[in-house]
């Protein structure tokens, strides 16, 4: 059983305590640490049944010992200083998204976990969707030749960004909004934040290395914001494919597709709840039906495999280090207004094309 502390008591922390529950007794949450002691012990108190000691920070959290993992799930801001300060301690790593909010942070995080040998894994829950895993399998096998589009879609009206006071039920405290509207904790606007699924998503259908970037975003509907509410990204990949990141607060798309793949011998669309294949040529496509999936339960499983089986990581650090170079190179072109050149490493950002 791996023994994990969870820091964040928040909305996310909730989801990923009861990820964890549903994973018993592979693994259990047996600390949880907030700086708002009321949100740690309603936690514990509630998801946890009062089996998880509760602390006021990460820093007593670790020196009590007696963990296997962290789980961070702490506002954007915070997560560079707490990889590294649980990679020191030598505790595994699963951390939410965005995996930090710079390049030069990035950079640190690499070097202290190739130091320490921590075993580090993003929180990119949306891979463990049953469409996406099937598409993937799908790409891999050939099945649909040459990939030339790709577009990975994460939009929805957000009704809710409000910066008051949330039930405890929901975290307690301040609104998961309220530093999300403060450009200094966010470290960008809805590109780094729920972007961040489409873009993973998209380099995962990809599975090829990004080396163009040109975008462009706008602010449409959610005006507590100071920054994008909305972003329209276009990726060139090594290979010639052609990858769209379509991600906003502003609108919903019509039908809730999360991806589509034009090839070159037929063409899939995925959902939370359908696969659709439809061949080049062929009258009819077909449909594949699927349960939705609790994605953070999946993604805590495949944590446990990585942890205590040795299984390869779908969400390693150098995976979530090039979605934020590509993160960063939309923002640098939306703002010249320029197409933006990937280097090879993930930790260096790109450079306007002459």
């Amino acid at each position: 059983m791996t023994r994990v502390g969870i820091v964040g008591a928040g909305w996310m922390g909730h989801e990923h305590a009861q990820a964890w529950q549903n994973n018993a007794p592979h693994g259990k949450v047996v600390a949880v640490a907030d700086a708002a002691p009321e949100r740690a012990r309603h936690l514990a108190g509630t998801l946890l049944d009062g089996n998880a000691r509760v602390y006021a920070s990460l820093d007593e959290m670790l020196a009590a010992g007696d963990l296997d993992a962290v789980d961070i799930c702490l506002p954007h801001h915070l997560h560079a200083e707490a990889i590294l300060q649980v990679a020191r301690s030598g505790v595994a790593i699963l951390c939410e998204k965005p995996v930090c909010t710079t390049l030069d942070d990035a950079a640190v995080i690499r070097a202290t976990l190739a130091e320490t040998g921590t075993l580090f894994m993003a929180a990119h829950n949306q891979l463990f969707q049953p469409s996406l895993i099937e598409a993937r399998r799908l790409l891999v096998a050939g099945t649909l030749g040459r990939p030339f589009i790709i577009r990975s879609i994460e939009a929805v009206q957000n009704r809710g960004f409000a910066t008051g006071k949330v039930p405890i039920d929901l975290g307690g405290g301040e609104s998961p909004w309220a530093w999300r509207a403060d450009a200094s904790k966010m470290g960008g606007g809805e590109v780094l934040d729920t972007g961040w699924h489409a873009t993973y998503r998209l380099l995962a259908l990809a599975d090829d290395r990004p080396v163009e970037v040109v975008a462009m975003t706008d602010r449409f509907h959610v005006k507590q914001l100071a920054v994008e509410d909305t972003g329209v990204i276009t990726v060139r990949f090594a290979s010639g494919a052609i990858g769209q990141i379509l991600t906003s607060w502003a609108f919903a798309p019509v039908g809730g597709w999360h991806f589509e793949v034009a090839a070159q011998h037929g063409s899939i669309a995925g959902s939370r709840t359908r696969l659709v294949h439809q061949l080049h040529g062929w009258a009819e496509s077909v449909e594949v039906a699927n349960e939705p999936v609790h994605t953070f339960t999946a993604e805590v499983a495949h944590f446990l495999d990585v942890l205590q089986r040795g299984a390869e990581s779908q969400a390693t650090f150098d995976h979530a280090a090039r979605v934020l170079q590509v993160t960063m190179a939309a923002y640098a072109s939306a703002e010249a207004k320029r197409v933006i050149a990937l280097p090879e490493d993930p930790m260096v950002p790109g450079e306007p094309v002459a």
